[in-house]
């Protein structure tokens, strides 16, 4: 959790007034400030420790397998200096927000001199918060938490929630749709939240490597950030005693974001091409002892959607949470003090529910809501994949023998090859047919090769490797068509 604005200030300046980022600073403090009380107040043993901070230049890096030196070329140096200008840029838009920052020298990383010393920062195992968090509500406040329990779909003006099981759930006051892209209930109710709330955000996929750093080693407790599109983070992380893997802390690096849903055959190497990142800074960095990805929705002006449901088909009791843009800990925060801010009349998230509003409109065209391009983009790529045959990165029907065992892929299936089928075939050989289609709204899945699992382009619907849903807005699994 940090005070500084991570999608970069001097993004934000663009179209935001000084006031209004004065309140995302604001607002990023209170978050930090209320976690650390409950930690406190509650006695939540999470790790919750205060630590500097640094933004580094964004610079060239190894790529995995080439033997010469990046920083050779014309183009290594022309990123080195495009690092160098827009961290100075950067300082000078932190100052002029409010922010306490100063450049400063330092020392212990590779191939860098100096860096923008951030307000502190806030480091946690969320795992072990949200464990105490949900300890102290069912156990001291007499709250309730019900785990797989998904919901089918809201009546919003009777405020009824059901569940896939067939129960209801009625919300005498309100109820917050927090599942990400917000989950709709009919085709009117989902194309009525294209306009208002899908298409202001786009899904993106972020990948994170724990490399093994010995204890004692000289590694600090710092949080490095840096200037380059798609950003970086690093951290220490203490570690556990193992009987495999011995005393040591972690170094957790994460970045290499893309747009989800991509075409397999773009993936690359995201955490070869991260761990390069981290060992250009850290040659003293040892195996890499775990890896993992997770997704998150980017809105286009950078700030999270926290609030009353804009959209023309929900009542006045349905809001939502989205948009976090990557910042999950400090998102989830604000917007649950937001939204009970508004709820229960308290005055402090008060103070910043029109910066976060749903319906709030920072740039953009006149006359329409702040919506993404890169979501119109994703979902028109996906539309076109999915009526046209596609010999470019699909196999053809007949090629499903030469699919690999654990992959899944798309194929044109068809008199003219305009079906799509979702194709997986498992470890033993035998073949898992599904259609094509996110059940969602009927955008054209794609096979995700890092997590071995199908994603939509368009919503973030996420389903495992046998069709089952695993993330909405998407609320009931892959139609099977092997069966």
């Amino acid at each position: 959790m940090t005070v500084w604005h991570t999608g970069l200030f001097s993004s934000l300046e663009r179209y935001t007034s000084t006031n209004q980022r004065q309140q995302v600073i604001d607002s990023n403090v209170e978050a930090i400030n209320f976690v650390e009380s409950v930690v406190k107040s509650e006695n939540i043993n999470c790790g919750f420790t205060r630590v500097p901070a640094y933004l580094l230049p964004a610079g060239a890096e190894p790529v995995p397998g080439d033997s010469s030196d990046p920083r050779s070329s014309s183009s290594s140096s022309s990123k080195e200096r495009q690092g160098e200008r827009l961290l100075r840029q950067e300082l000078e838009a932190c100052k002029a927000a409010g922010l306490d920052v100063n450049m400063v020298d330092l020392q212990g990383l590779s191939g860098i001199d100096h860096a923008v010393q951030l307000p502190e920062s806030a480091t946690l195992n969320p795992i072990e918060y949200v464990q105490g968090l949900a300890a102290a509500i069912t156990g001291k406040y007499g709250g309730r938490i019900y785990e797989s329990t998904r919901m089918r779909k809201v009546d919003s003006n009777k405020k009824i929630i059901y569940t896939m099981e067939g129960f209801k759930v009625d919300a005498s006051q309100a109820y917050v749709n927090a599942t990400a892209a917000p989950s709709t209930s009919n085709l009117v109710d989902s194309a009525a939240h294209v306009l208002a709330l899908h298409g202001k955000q786009h899904v993106r996929r972020r990948y994170v490597v724990a490399l093994k750093v010995p204890k004692f080693s000289g590694f600090k407790p710092t949080v490095y950030y840096d200037t380059a599109e798609p950003p970086h983070t690093a951290m220490l992380v203490p570690g556990k005693q193992t009987s495999d893997t011995g005393y040591h802390d972690l170094l957790v690096v994460a970045g290499e974001a893309h747009d989800q849903g991509k075409r397999p055959s773009e993936y690359g190497e995201p955490l070869a091409n991260l761990e390069a990142w981290a060992r250009a800074k850290w040659p003293r960095a040892g195996e890499r002892l775990y890896a993992w990805s997770y997704q998150y929705f980017q809105t286009a002006e950078d700030l999270g959607l926290y609030g009353r449901d804009p959209t023309i088909t929900a009542s006045k009791a349905a809001y939502v949470a989205t948009g976090d843009c990557g910042r999950i800990m400090s998102s989830g925060t604000l917007a649950g003090n937001v939204i009970a801010s508004q709820l229960l009349g308290w005055p402090a998230g008060q103070l910043y529910k029109n910066i976060y509003s749903p319906s709030r409109k920072l740039r953009g065209l006149p006359g329409l809501p702040a919506w993404s391009p890169r979501y119109f983009k994703n979902t028109i790529q996906s539309a076109l994949d999915m009526l046209l045959p596609l010999p470019r990165f699909v196999k053809a029907a007949g090629d499903i023998e030469n699919l690999a065992a654990g992959e899944g892929c798309i194929i044109n299936s068809g008199p003219l090859a305009l079906r799509k089928v979702a194709v997986y075939k498992d470890d033993r050989g035998e073949v898992h047919k599904f259609s094509g289609l996110c059940p969602h709204l009927g955008c054209l899945l794609q096979w995700n090769p890092e997590e071995k699992e199908w994603n939509c382009p368009c919503h973030g619907s996420c389903f495992d490797k046998e069709g089952q849903n695993i993330a909405g807005p998407a609320t009931i699994d892959m139609t099977r068509l092997d069966k």
